[in-house]
C-alpha cells in the first residue's frame, strides 16, 4: 500500500468526517474552517488515491508546537499510514524549529504507545508533569458522563 502525503490539502468537510470516526466531539464547519485557517500545518494521507487519514499541527512557528487530530480512517489503520503523517508533520516542523523545540500532543487513549515508538514521552515521567486541558464550556465533564452511561449499559 503507497500511501501519498498531500501538504495542507485539509478540508473542514474532511476534517470533520476523519475525526468522527475517532468519536472526536464535532465542531461548527465555521469554527473548523477558522481552526485550520490558523493552524501552523496540516497533512491528508491518502490511500489508492482517496483519503485515509488527516494530521494537523498548532504552533508558534519556533518553539513549541502541538500535533493534534492524527486520525486514520477504521479500515487503513495498522497498516503505516499514521506513521507517515506523524513522519510529515515531524518533517515539516523540523523546517523551522528552532533548537530544542518542544512538539507535544494528547495521545487518545490506548495510543500512547505508538507514539512512544516515534520517540515520544509519556507524561508524567522523569522531570515531567502531569499533562493538563481545560475544556470551556464543560465538554469534557458532558463526555465523559456520556462514556460513564455507555459502560453501565455494557454490564
Amino acid at each position: 500500500m503507497e500511501v501519498v502525503i498531500r501538504h495542507d490539502a485539509l478540508t473542514p468537510e474532511l476534517y470533520e468526517r476523519v475525526r468522527s470516526t475517532a468519536d472526536f466531539h464535532p465542531y461548527p464547519i465555521d469554527d473548523v474552517k477558522a481552526a485550520l485557517d490558523g493552524g501552523y500545518c496540516s497533512v491528508v494521507a491518502d490511500v489508492d488515491g482517496e483519503p485515509a487519514g488527516i494530521g494537523r499541527v498548532v504552533a508558534d512557528g519556533r518553539i513549541a508546537f502541538f500535533i493534534k487530530d492524527l486520525v486514520v480512517l477504521p479500515p487503513c489503520r495498522h497498516q503505516g499510514v499514521g506513521s507517515a503523517i506523524l513522519q510529515a508533520l515531524l518533517d515539516r516542523i523540523g523546517q523551522e524549529a528552532c533548537e530544542h523545540a518542544y512538539v507535544g500532543l494528547m495521545a487518545t487513549p490506548g495510543k500512547e504507545g505508538f507514539y512512544e515508538e516515534h520517540g515520544f514521552t509519556r507524561r508524567p515521567g522523569p522531570g515531567l508533569g502531569s499533562g493538563m486541558v481545560l475544556f470551556l464550556d464543560g465538554a469534557y465533564e458532558a463526555r465523559v458522563s456520556t462514556v460513564n452511561k455507555s459502560k453501565e449499559k455494557e454490564s
